[in-house]
């Protein structure tokens, strides 16, 4: 079954003990774009986070946004730069010597030392956390999927019934279709009549007629439509067919309606009744209709 790629999905999850909102909104787009909104804590996982979407969705224009709706304060943790403490270890050490300082170096001498500590907001999550972290994700976008899918049958069941608005318009085309060659072939024996009218004589010669003859044939068949109705009628049922096919379907269908639009194009220009030219207006509306729906279908 087809899929909007306009929706929006969202899950809750507790991460750490913070509980976890996530929000998946898309409208459409030819390709798969993903914009990802983070808590810096989590930023570390993002390509995680894009891999867990795009394993669910193929295209739309996606904005993911995750935030932690636990207003307490942060876990922090303080962390010695010991690297740093032994720099200035040495300092003091190279001091004490080169001035000949008394005393001991203390603990209260590193007091206020820029850089010597740091401050962490969040230590790494445990491998159970990412997974339930990333499980979430999954299911926001499957939240996001379900109503595309709602969005797709509503989508597609009124591109059905443009399908069968066409199919009658068709069918209508065919019943005027004998109407038309047998006009267009009046056309062409008054047009035969004028000529000789003229003083030019076209049946002078048994060979004169055969050529005229065939000639005559060879015009009718040009107007003929029957070749062009017969495939504009598979288009309408692999239209059908391709909306109800499961997987990734909106670019076979953009396709079939430039197969259906160029059809359509052929029997209006060999359309020599005005009923059978406003049979083939109502199929290309309908037709037009259908490409900008298709827009917006995964």
């Amino acid at each position: 079954m087809i899929r909007s790629m306009t929706g929006y999905g969202k899950a809750t999850a507790t991460i750490n003990r913070k509980k976890v909102a996530i929000e998946i909104s898309s409208v459409n787009n030819r390709f798969l774009e993903l914009s990802v909104r983070l808590p810096k804590v989590f930023g570390e996982y993002e390509s995680e986070i894009r891999e867990a979407v795009a394993s669910l969705v193929s295209r739309g224009k996606l904005t993911l946004t995750m935030n932690i709706e636990d207003n307490g304060a942060t876990p922090q943790t303080l962390v010695l730069n010991e690297e740093t403490a032994e720099l200035y270890y040495k300092m003091f050490c190279d001091l004490k010597k080169k001035f000949k300082l008394a005393g001991e170096i203390s603990l209260a001498d590193f007091t206020g030392l820029p850089e010597l500590f740091s401050v962490v907001t969040a230590a790494p999550l445990p491998k159970g956390e990412i997974e339930k972290l990333l499980e979430a994700v999954r299911k926001a976008a499957d939240s996001l999927n379900k109503m595309r899918q709602r969005e797709g049958k509503v989508l597609g069941d009124d591109m059905m019934s443009r399908v069968k608005l066409i199919a009658k318009a068709l069918e209508n085309v065919e019943k005027l279709h004998p109407k038309s060659i047998d006009r267009y072939k009046q056309r062409l024996h008054e047009t035969v009549k004028k000529i000789e009218g003229e003083g030019i004589n076209l049946h002078g010669s048994d060979e004169m007629r055969l050529r005229l003859d065939m000639e005559l044939a060879i015009l009718v068949d040009k107007a003929d439509i029957t070749e062009e109705c017969v495939r504009l009628r598979s288009h309408c049922d692999a239209y059908n067919a391709a909306i109800k096919a499961e997987g990734d379907t909106g670019k076979r269908l953009n396709f079939i309606l430039q197969e259906m639009n160029r059809e359509a194009n052929t029997i209006g220009a060999k359309a020599s009744l005005y009923e059978i030219s406003a049979e083939v207006i109502k199929i290309r509306e309908e037709i037009e209709k259908m490409r900008e729906q298709v827009q917006n279908i995964e």
